[in-house]
């Protein structure tokens, strides 16, 4: 039995993956953010956006509840979080 050296396998990738897909996408992480993120932190976090999902569920108002998600064009402009160029560091051609 050969001995595995330190690392993470492929399903240890796989959850940390989608521990930062969530916080990213719904918390506005940055990737070195959830990195450096000990993992109690993430999971805490992850089910307090989850908490706010279901109260807002539970509460019919999910259009306005801070905890849905909107991620359209024309949403994020009208809540002045539209960008009038892409950042630098996320060029990939000049």
């Amino acid at each position: 039995m050969a001995h595995r050296f330190f690392g993470l396998t492929p399903t240890d990738r796989e959850i940390f993956l989608e521990h930062a897909f969530l916080l990213m996408y719904y918390g506005g992480f940055s990737y070195s953010e959830c990195y450096k993120l000990p993992i109690a932190y993430r999971v805490w976090f992850i089910d307090r956006i989850n908490k706010e999902f279901k109260k807002a569920q539970e509460s019919g108002d999910q259009a306005n509840s801070r905890a849905a998600h909107h991620n359209q064009s024309d949403v994020r402009k009208l809540q002045n979080f539209a960008r009038g160029e892409t950042p630098s560091r996320m060029r990939r051609f000049t």
